[in-house]
């Protein structure tokens, strides 16, 4: 969800969501959580209709962003018998929770009921390629699927209040694997929350925009996170995003500005500037030394050098040593 609570016709409201009343924006993701693709919901979309309905339809639609041959998943709200039929057609393996409504036929298929069942058993059906899968766990839940059946059992940790420590409950593959891959969207939505801009305005096109540029942020996160992972990566990656981008050249204006005459600055006290951040040291952008006509040189900035110098970086505001002995300005941007 977008959160809006202005005036706006596509504003839908959503109950048991942490951002209720807003814009729905239909999202697929992997298993970590990095988005693939997006739809927002404004009422009558024609990417979105199809004779299936428009729970597949959505599944349909964001599936063209992904490669056949891939496994989706997705919950309740989507999954239909019709669905799964046409993923195989197109060549994706689907797996999702099932309406016990939504199964054609149920009474002939003759699931066992729940109080019949004890926890970890499991109740299978097949019906046209399509597995049906029951099973108990506090609760009982049901599974379909066109590439997973439930013969394989593997041992999950559930808690049991009777005995109060954790025992070992059987669990069908199809479970498991559903469990293991499903929350890639709710992992995007909490990594969102965690420092969404906020912005007061009446504007539903601006709190989209801003929407879209935490997603991006996020997105680039997660992507820097798995390649870096290994590496010193630095923890602030949103100032450091902030940092580069208004470090990058600014046009002139146009408009002719009135004259100021110059008034006497008073006397400052000299403070050493902070040290560049990583991205601003090393994006090889507009590094520039200049000499600045100082009574006393400073201090150089390069890591374990002591000695002084007039000459200061035109970017970073710091000074490096740049002489016939030493070429710290290039060492201290490049290594």
């Amino acid at each position: 969800m977008i959160p809006f609570t202005g005036k706006c016709h596509m504003r839908q409201l959503v109950k048991n969501k942490p951002q209720p009343v807003g814009l729905k924006n239909f999202v697929v993701t992997t298993s970590e959580g990095l988005m693939v693709d997006f739809e927002i919901y404004f009422g009558n979309n024609p990417a979105l209709l199809h004779p299936l309905g428009r729970g597949p339809g959505v599944v349909l639609r964001l599936s063209q962003s992904i490669p056949p041959g891939s496994c989706i998943f997705f919950d309740r709200l989507f999954t239909t018998i019709p669905l799964l039929e046409e993923l195989k057609n197109r060549g994706y393996h689907g797996t999702g929770t099932i309406m016990a409504n939504r199964v054609p036929n149920r009474q002939q298929l003759s699931f066992k009921e729940d109080k019949k069942m004890s926890r970890g058993e499991v109740d299978q059906r097949i019906s046209d390629d399509i597995v049906l899968v029951k099973w108990k766990d506090s609760k009982a839940v049901l599974v379909a699927s066109n590439c997973t059946g439930g013969t394989g059992i593997d041992k999950v940790q559930r808690y049991e209040k009777k005995e109060k420590h954790y025992v070992d409950v059987d669990a069908p593959k199809i479970v498991t694997s559903y469990n293991a891959f499903m929350g890639g969207v709710d992992v995007l939505d909490q990594s969102m929350e965690y420092y969404r801009t906020f912005m007061m305005t009446r504007k539903w096109t601006l709190k989209v925009i801003l929407h879209f540029i935490d997603l991006a942020i996020v997105n680039s996160w997660r992507q820097y996170r798995n390649e870096m992972l290994a590496n010193n990566t630095p923890k602030s990656f949103r100032f450091e995003v902030a940092e580069t981008v208004l470090n990058t050249p600014s046009r002139e204006r146009h408009e002719s500005s009135p004259e100021v005459e110059p008034q006497e600055q008073p006397l400052v006290r000299y403070r050493p500037a902070n040290d560049p951040s990583v991205g601003k040291r090393y994006d090889g952008f507009d590094h520039f030394p200049i000499f600045d006509d100082l009574k006393a040189p400073r201090t150089c900035r390069l890591e374990k050098c002591k000695s002084r110098s007039k000459l200061r970086c035109r970017k970073c505001d710091i000074y490096l040593c740049l002489n016939r002995d030493k070429d710290c300005f290039y060492i201290y941007y490049n290594k």
